[in-house]
């Protein structure tokens, strides 16, 4: 976090990193068709060497990244801890189990809005956008292969329900942070994300019920009789499969951390493999490191069921790891600071402040590719003007989620939309159009503050607690 006894970098040195990470990111990404790690590096370098030339020292320099990689080695370990699950989940038969039944149940036509119902609630149970991809999603993405039904809206109806449920429920550590940031009161704050998030879901659910309709209607779907065999073939079923992802509801319904949640799911995904397939420890000890590999005859079931594993995690770690250096920087030296001090000057009415959170939000989302930040600097930044406006804290809050926590899957390389690759084998460009509600849920926001709708404003003789937690 900048402090004040370190020197601000002006405007026009503090966007040099900006400039020359985005440069660097659209050369790799678009010209050279490669991976954006490098790209972010060259920014982190960049950020450091205008931090130093303008009067910081290494030790706060160093500060900078070291603290910004700290503070997420938790969130670094469960994706590492996912990879595994993954693997490990198809290998014991668990999400090829969910895919059967899923093409014995599903039909084209609701396949789409029923998936963004179910990972939804998902993830409202567990807290974890993350989670519910790894794991409903993972199944989905099969299951709508089978069924015919393009796998980017897929992708995308999976991730639009996964961050929706995300988003209202208390276990979710995005939603926390984001109200503790400002000290608002966690159930205040999701209720009133809810005169957001909810209509972005309902469009939503009309437009993926839409276009399942049209997908039904096409005359294309596949025959999942090809699925269903190769299923049936390569692995045996047990109603016990279900206990592991039923036990890993019930770990994060008493409250358990994710954590302890998801290395309880491994753990019975892997005596699931060893006792209902039949598998040996050194083959359970390389799926969970190097992921499921299985050769059907067929690429396309050969690729939807080869995957998994820690080292599938690989990419986003680093990414993510590197992000958060950038992002480090130029926060401790006051790069970001500098900028969105700047941006403040365009906040004359509470329409214009919004959309000016948003897009603060979703630059620094864009350009450090960490979400927390994306809800951490504008939030400290813009509150004094909230209060100015006698706009209560909490519309604050529920602008930083949908600028910063939304568009982070929207990025493609934001660590979550790495993440929606790693783990569902569809890029960004390809479901990005499809997850309706990242995006949507940002325009409702500036659209009900210019119009003064559920907007709360602090009365006249109304002061508002610096702490509402």
């Amino acid at each position: 976090m900048y402090e004040k006894e370190t020197p601000m970098p002006s405007i026009y040195v503090s966007i040099i990193p900006l400039l020359v990470t985005g440069l660097a990111l659209w050369f790799s990404i678009f010209i050279l068709d490669t991976q954006p790690h490098f790209a972010l590096f060259l920014g982190a370098a960049t950020a450091g060497l205008c931090a130093y030339a303008s009067g910081s020292s290494w030790e706060v320099i160093r500060e900078g990244f070291k603290h910004s990689i700290s503070r997420t080695i938790s969130a670094l370990l469960i994706l590492l801890i996912i990879g595994m699950l993954i693997g490990v989940w198809i290998a014991s038969g668990i999400v090829p189990a969910l895919m059967f039944f899923g093409f014995e149940f599903f039909t084209a036509r609701w396949f789409l809005p029923l998936i963004l119902l179910l990972c939804g609630a998902m993830s409202l149970i567990t807290g974890s956008s993350w989670t519910t991809i790894g794991t409903i999603g993972v199944a989905a993405v099969g299951v709508s292969e089978g069924l015919g039904v393009p796998i980017a809206m897929t992708a995308g109806a999976v991730v639009s329900g996964a961050f929706f449920g995300d988003k209202i429920s208390p276990m979710s550590d995005s939603t926390n942070l984001t109200s503790s940031v400002l000290g608002v009161n966690l159930f205040e704050h999701i209720r009133h994300m809810l005169y957001t998030t909810v209509p972005a879901m309902v469009i939503s659910l009309v437009i993926f019920t839409i276009m399942g309709f049209i997908v039904s209607d096409t005359g294309e779907l596949g025959d999942v009789s090809t699925y269903t065999a190769s299923i049936q073939e390569h692995f045996n079923f047990s109603i016990w499969l279900f206990v592991p992802p039923i036990a890993v509801i019930v770990l994060i319904l008493l409250k358990v951390p994710a954590i302890p949640c998801l290395i309880a799911g491994l753990i019975l995904g892997g005596l699931a493999y060893l006792i209902f397939q039949g598998g040996s420890l050194d083959m359970l000890f390389e799926t969970i490191h190097s992921g499921f590999r299985i050769d059907t005859g067929s690429e396309e079931i050969d690729a939807l069921f080869s995957r998994g594993g820690m080292e599938s995690m690989y990419d986003v770690v680093t990414l993510a790891l590197i992000s958060l250096a950038l992002g480090g920087i130029m926060d401790r030296t006051g790069m970001l600071h500098s900028i969105v001090l700047k941006l403040s000057r365009f906040v004359g009415s509470v329409g214009n402040l919004t959309v000016t959170v948003l897009m603060t939000s979703l630059i620094v989302n864009v350009f450090s590719a960490n979400q927390y930040l994306a809800v951490i600097l504008p939030g400290q930044m813009y509150e004094e003007s909230y209060r100015g406006h006698n706009l209560k804290l909490k519309n604050l809050t529920r602008t930083l989620e949908a600028g910063g926590t939304l568009t982070a899957p929207l990025i493609p390389w934001n660590s979550s939309a790495v993440f929606v690759y790693s783990a569902l084998g569809v890029t960004t460009g390809a479901y990005a159009p499809y997850a309706v509600l990242c995006y949507l849920t940002a325009i409702i926001v500036a659209i009900f503050a210019y119009a003064n709708i559920f907007t709360d404003h602090v009365a006249p003789t109304e002061t508002e607690p610096e702490d509402q937690q």
